[in-house]
């Protein structure tokens, strides 16, 4: 079995502190130090622009810091260091709202970092994000501001390790183009990559995002104050074709290809290496899930890896047009993808939109083939019910838009049919979806889809990339919901 690991944590360098969010990751070169120390945030001297409270369960000490909704709203440390140096943070918090919170990381009066707060499906489930700070010897204050009208999330403790000072970024990569977008490309065969990337620059502020592949969004852009370097760690797949397997929209170029965008792109060094036997998440479904070569059409599955830290890693198999009976026939999708399941690994299946005129006992067995042999070769299957189309009759969902086809055939209610029968987790992307856009409604759930003022189309199947990161939220809270092994390494 694999270890049960997060690797959630970022490295700093240069002269300036450096504090990110979850999804960053301290390299194992990091020498371990003291015994670490808790500083719950309900306890002098930490203070609450709030209320502490005890109405959720599972924190740490005698309650947790509720921030008021407001920007500056703040949690803020006191920490005490024997000498000038670097420590490992981490700040236990709980966000069961619907959005990621943003705030600014603030030391000693220095907003090192603009980051966020990634949402953790419920108020009592509680995680931490892990970072790398230079403290001064004697009294530091460690500030959690929040930059939105959300405020902070509920704050449980901060717990500081002190150690040594990691090591300098290597330089500037020779794979990759000095341009704006900054452009990488390695030779590498098809596989799982640990990709490791100091963002950020000892002289300049900068504005950095990164992608990888077929528009495959591994960072949304962080921004770095001057002298700021961050350490990202990634595992990356690395297929041929890199999109779509049938090469729909293009196949891309062999090897690796990585992407750093954003408004001011910076880049202080960039290692590729082969991943050592990483979780895989394989994804088997259709154009909603797909890797999509050409913009603006987006599937949830690329915007997935953004969730995903360094050990596990997404390999998107999803395919367009493809409905449960063509990809398990199609010599390129399931006879292709089930030869490389490893023992553990995740297999979700997700197909509906292209089964119009499936009969229910195809597309149970349809399902049931595809588990019994993920099985066979030691995966673990996963069902996923079809997100909802945008077809309203009034303020609700069509059954169309809601997976009942023209044979009258409710998919959904029979994928959970064949999960129950079969003990297999089913994530239920279809009520899901559904809450998402009813509550949205007819015409705000529009920017969900693609829309012909912004995209040029206009289509309530398939998803903008706004729509489909908002699909993947759901299906990352399915995977909290059942305790998945991909748990261990969320963001």
């Amino acid at each position: 079995m694999r270890s049960s690991r997060r690797r959630v944590s970022l490295l700093c360098a240069g002269l300036a502190a450096a504090l990110a969010g979850a999804g960053l990751s301290i390299s194992p070169t990091v020498a371990a130090a003291v015994a670490e120390t808790r500083y719950e945030a309900e306890t002098a001297p930490a203070t609450c622009d709030g209320t502490i409270d005890t109405n959720h369960s599972g924190y740490s000490g005698t309650g947790f810091c509720n921030g008021d909704r407001e920007i500056g709203a703040a949690a803020q440390f006191t920490v005490n260091a024997p000498e000038a140096g670097t420590a490992t943070i981490s700040i236990g918090y709980a966000n069961g709202s619907t959005t990621t919170r943003p705030a600014d990381l603030i030391v000693n009066g220095d907003t090192v970092l603009s980051t966020s707060f990634a949402r953790t499906s419920g108020w009592g489930n509680w995680t931490t994000t892990t970072s790398v700070v230079q403290l001064n010897s004697g009294d530091n204050t460690i500030r959690l501001n929040p930059t939105s009208t959300n405020g902070l999330p509920n704050i449980d403790y901060l717990d500081i390790e002190l150690g040594d000072t990691p090591p300098q970024p290597p330089g500037w990569p020779r794979e990759c183009a000095r341009s704006s977008p900054i452009v990488c490309h390695f030779d590498v065969a098809p596989g799982n990559y640990e990709v490791t990337a100091w963002i950020g620059d000892r002289d300049t502020a900068g504005n950095t995002s990164m992608s990888v592949e077929a528009r495959r969004r591994i960072l949304p852009a962080v921004s770095t104050a001057a002298g700021t370097i961050t350490k990202h760690t990634y595992t990356i797949n690395v297929r041929q074709p890199e999109g779509q397997p049938t090469g729909q929209g293009g196949t891309g170029d062999p090897g690796l290809d990585i992407t750093f965008a954003g408004s001011a792109p910076k880049l202080s060094g960039l290692t590729v290496q082969a991943a050592n036997d990483p979780l895989v998440v394989y994804l088997a479904g259709d154009s909603t899930t797909c890797d999509q070569m050409l913009a603006p059409w987006t599937g949830w599955g690329q915007l997935m890896p953004t969730h995903v830290s360094a050990g596990a890693v997404v390999a998107n198999y999803g395919d367009s047009g493809e409905s449960s009976g063509s990809f398990l026939r199609n010599s390129k999708l399931f006879p292709t993808m089930k030869p490389l399941i490893k023992r553990d690994d995740l297999i979700f299946i997700q197909f509906g939109h292209n089964d119009k005129s499936t009969s229910a006992s195809a597309y149970r067995s349809n399902l049931t083939s595809m588990i019994n042999q993920v099985r066979d070769r030691g995966g673990d299957p996963v069902l996923v019910t079809p997100p909802v189309r945008r077809h309203f009759n009034g303020d609700r969902l069509t059954p169309t838009a809601r997976h009942v086809n023209s044979r009258g055939v409710d998919l959904p209610a029979e994928m959970h049919r064949v999960g129950s029968q079969l003990n297999v987790p089913v994530i239920d992307l279809t009520a899901k979806s559904k809450e998402l856009v009813e509550s949205l409604g007819p015409n705000a759930s529009a920017r969900l889809y693609l829309r012909k003022e912004e995209d040029g189309y206009k289509d309530n199947t398939h998803f903008s990339e706004y729509g489909a990161g908002r699909m993947a939220d759901l299906v990352v809270e399915g995977v909290r919901e059942h305790n998945l092994s991909l748990v261990s390494y969320l963001r």
